[in-house]
């Protein structure tokens, strides 16, 4: 079993490696054969361009999710204060890091109060699928949404990852039967999500008859967490999981042309997402917000105004694809015409 240490370590470990290019996978996400078509008459004014709506029964000032990071250790705690600012200022949600570490350790638990920042935009608790197993598991995962005042809880699936990762977690079994009895206890929306490599349409049925509505796609494209815990394997050779999964593009694609699952989903797009043209991409093809991670994690890096330069650049970017496609607003933009 890990002990709080342990954990506190690879946190760190995690925030430093995700950071490095060598972390990202070398395929695409897919987004680049997905072409809008430009309208070059579109009767619009980009300043009344409204790309608002509406997560978690909170406005966000753009369709954007802030993805989960870390916390737990002192980096992290000044990683979220820096995004929960920013993420408040800008009117973006925000996904927190995986809270197992707060669960055994009130000093960690500390890391993870955010509200004081951010007391209006949507916070999302989140906790690895394998706890649920734990004794009291289910328990375990709602105290994380009592001890982040969260509007709901994020569950990941990261079974590539645990394989990899030294000591991880390699025993499944249980876990479907655990989340259907999580959705049953919770008072919040669980949010399920994949950590990079994607949830495929087989994975997505499964999760709809657990009584899941939103699934996070997490696809191949972005940040490779199999990649991640390779390099923190000492002398262990390259892993040929670097680039394993299920892209974005072809996850969101395969959902909403699956004749059970199209409609019945509330999906959240990420993997690679990079620029607010990436948002719009996606909302196009069936998401109903993007979530990124790396982005941020690099602006946080270099300070709280670049953070802030980069959310304001997406939003405009989003704005500026509405403008092109011919489209008012977000409900305008989800039936933009596509190039075929």
């Amino acid at each position: 079993m890990s002990t709080d240490g342990d954990i506190a370590s690879r946190k760190a470990d995690h925030l430093r490696l995700a950071a490095s290019p060598a972390a990202q996978m070398q395929r695409s996400n897919g987004l680049e054969a997905i072409q809008l078509e430009p309208v070059a008459l579109p009767e619009l004014s980009l300043d009344e361009i409204d790309t608002s709506c509406h997560f978690l029964q909170k406005p966000l000032r753009q369709p954007l999710l802030i993805a989960s990071m870390s916390g737990g250790v002192a980096a992290a705690e000044r990683l979220n204060s820096m995004l929960a600012s920013a993420a408040e200022a800008a009117g973006v949600a925000l996904g927190l890091g995986s809270m197992r570490i707060a669960l055994d350790s009130p000093q960690a638990a500390a890391t993870f109060n955010l509200r004081r920042q951010a007391p209006s935009i949507p916070l999302l608790a989140n906790l690895g699928a394998t706890q649920l197993l734990e004794h009291g598991g289910v328990a375990r995962a709602l105290r994380c949404v009592d001890i982040a005042a969260a509007d709901a809880l994020i569950i990941h699936l990261n079974p590539l990852q645990e394989a990899i990762q030294p000591g991880g977690n390699t025993d499944w079994r249980g876990v479907a039967a655990a989340l259907a009895q999580l959705v049953n206890a919770s008072a919040v929306p669980v949010i399920v999500k994949e950590v990079g490599h994607g949830i495929g349409p087989a994975t997505a049925r499964r999760l709809l008859e657990l009584g899941i509505v939103w699934v996070d796609v997490a696809g191949a494209g972005g940040t490779s967490w199999a990649g991640i815990e390779q390099q923190r394997s000492e002398g262990s050779r390259p892993t040929p999981f670097h680039d394993f999964g299920i892209s974005l593009t072809q996850s969101l694609q395969a959902i909403e042309a699956d004749p059970v699952l199209s409609g019945r989903l509330r999906l959240i797009a990420s993997g690679g997402i990079r620029s607010g043209l990436d948002v719009a991409k996606c909302l196009r093809l069936g998401a109903t917000l993007a979530s990124a991670a790396q982005p941020f994690l690099l602006a946080a890096q270099t300070g709280e105004q670049a953070l802030h330069d980069l959310l304001a650049t997406w939003q405009r970017e989003l704005a500026i694809t509405c403008l092109c496609t011919g489209s008012a607003s977000l409900a305008g933009l989800r039936t933009a015409a596509l190039l075929r």
